[in-house]
């Protein structure tokens, strides 16, 4: 994946019932209804990051030239990203995360090196107030980091909820086995 996010909950609870479900019902509990719940609410959120342009501590993202240039909003030029975002369910975990290769450097930030920008299908570049040149030195330059994967403080409180609705829904079959 090009960026993912990996959450990690202190589940001594959670495994206390788990154990006593196997106890009284001869097996573990099924994760994965809770897990997809929680993948299906990341990507969900994470989405909403895009339109909202915001990371997930609340911070507002920087705003790219190219965005302001042509009126739209940042890191939605194709809107690849943000909709290739999606979640992986096993028996233990959920990852969500993306496969787009550029997704790291919007999410962490990155620094271009220097180099030099040579005309390919034309005969020299046609740079804006300054005229032609066969080639310029670029000075590299820095893209900010734009966080759109992460857990907030709502998406904690969403995932709290889910995990007790779920320990409600085995809690309540233990009480009828």
């Amino acid at each position: 994946m090009g960026a993912s996010l990996e959450l990690k909950i202190d589940s001594r609870e959670l495994q206390r019932l788990v154990e006593r479900a196997r106890q009284v019902l001869g097996r573990r509990p099924s994760f994965r209804p809770l897990l997809t719940a929680i993948g299906q609410e990341m990507v969900t959120s994470t989405q909403r990051r895009f339109e909202t342009s915001t990371a997930p501590d609340g911070s507002r993202w920087v705003r790219s030239l190219a965005a302001l240039r042509e009126g739209r909003q940042t890191l939605i030029k194709t809107a690849r990203l943000r909709d290739s975002n999606t979640y992986d369910v096993t028996s233990t975990d959920v990852e969500v995360g993306t496969n787009v290769e550029y997704a790291g450097v919007h999410q962490d930030g990155a620094q271009t090196r220097p180099h030099t920008i040579a005309a390919r299908r034309a005969r020299a570049l046609a740079i804006p107030g300054i005229g032609y040149r066969r080639k310029v030195n670029h000075p590299g330059s820095t893209i900010p980091a734009r966080p759109f994967l992460g857990v907030s403080r709502q998406d904690e409180t969403i995932i709290h909820n889910l995990t007790e609705g779920w320990m409600r829904k085995i809690t309540a079959r233990l009480n009828h086995a």
